[in-house]
């Protein structure tokens, strides 16, 4: 998962996708769209396109347990 996570993201030394450092300092997420939050976030890397239609970043549909790490991880990112 966290190889899958980095092919796409940047905290540093990805490639694709927004820079994630300091992403839990930031007040939205999805360029501005969403309020920042572990709810909201929560979602947003479950099924992007559900929170904004046309969202460029695929849907994870990952099980609760993944998402919740995931979750955590990305709220401690400040």
């Amino acid at each position: 998962m966290h190889q899958t996570v980095m092919r796409c993201r940047h905290s540093g030394h990805g490639r694709f996708g927004p820079d994630l450092t300091h992403l839990a300092s930031r007040d939205t997420i999805a360029s501005g769209a969403i309020q920042n939050n572990a709810g909201n976030l929560r979602k947003w890397i479950d099924d992007p396109n559900s929170m904004k239609p046309g969202a460029l970043m695929p849907a994870m549909h990952l099980n609760d347990h993944d998402l919740d790490v995931i979750t955590a991880y990305l709220t401690q990112l400040r």
